[in-house]
């Protein structure tokens, strides 16, 4: 499935590194990145 570059990302809430939500929403206003890195701290 592929997304178009400019397409709005669903409000979603993941937890930071400091272990609080953060939610996409409450960042609007703000430039964001959003990084997904598959198996990050698995061996091989």
């Amino acid at each position: 499935m592929a997304i178009e570059a400019g397409t709005t990302a669903p409000d979603f809430t993941l937890v930071s590194h400091d272990n609080e939500p953060v939610t996409l929403s409450g960042l609007k206003g703000n430039p964001v990145v959003i990084a997904f890195h598959p198996l990050s701290f698995t061996g091989g």
